[in-house]
């Protein structure tokens, strides 16, 4: 098979419709050798293939790499945030090299300015924490808001713990209760744990205080999603 024959949609397809042996090495060898063409989509999937051993053996080194050509670009497309994303991902766990957090850290940057959610959720807890960055729960607060606002139920989890919990000053439980709404509405695990566990010590007046701010915010997610 040439080059010019092979198509992304079309091996992604073959990939995700496969169930092991020699069907699935075909196509995950036809990502990489379009990979090889510069395709950067294929890069990052390829990445994926080798990070978790699908259809080709388990490299760590290997999906960095891949994962590498997929986040810089080239001349004729910007890098990809996902592979941005997954490139940090190696660099914090130090998969297949080196582990450098500030460099997980400008990762998650470059990946969260192209609207990576992932990134988002890694960069606040971060920032909250001070992990391969200077210690800003402000910072980590704002990270998990962008999440939020692209509808991403973990960043909006977590900003109910952190708001319930005080970690950023007083706790607030109205605010807490509020977020884990919006988590629940976005489908975030341990959200109706979260919400029972701070309803049992609310009043009824405060709870729909809480009810009501959440679904003007959801309003919010909506009108945001139509507009772009």
């Amino acid at each position: 098979m040439t080059n010019k024959t092979l198509d992304f949609h079309d091996i992604d397809r073959r990939i995700k419709s496969a169930n092991g042996g020699e069907a699935l090495a075909r196509a995950v060898e036809d990502m990489r050798q379009l990979a090889k063409t510069g395709h950067l989509g294929a890069a990052n999937n390829y990445g994926t293939c080798a990070q978790f051993g699908r259809g080709t053996e388990e490299d760590m080194a290997c999906a960095r790499h891949y994962y590498a050509l997929a986040a810089r670009g080239n001349a004729a497309q910007s890098g990809l945030a996902v592979a941005q994303f997954n490139l940090g991902f190696m660099w914090l766990h130090g998969l297949g090299g080196d582990k450098r957090e500030a460099t997980a850290h400008r990762w998650f940057i470059i990946a969260a300015d192209g609207g990576d959610t992932d990134a988002l959720t890694h960069l606040g807890r971060m920032s909250m924490t001070g992990q391969g960055c200077a210690r800003d729960t402000a910072a980590g607060f704002a990270y998990w808001r962008r999440g939020a606002d692209l509808g991403d139920g973990r960043c909006a989890f977590n900003l109910g713990v952190a708001t319930a919990g005080g970690h950023a000053g007083e706790a607030d439980l109205n605010e807490g209760l509020m977020w884990f709404y919006i988590a629940k509405a976005l489908g975030a695990d341990g959200a109706t744990a979260a919400i029972a566990k701070i309803e049992a010590v609310l009043t009824g007046p405060e709870i729909e205080i809480a009810k009501t701010r959440a679904s003007q915010l959801d309003f919010a997610h909506d009108r945001h999603a139509q507009n772009t």
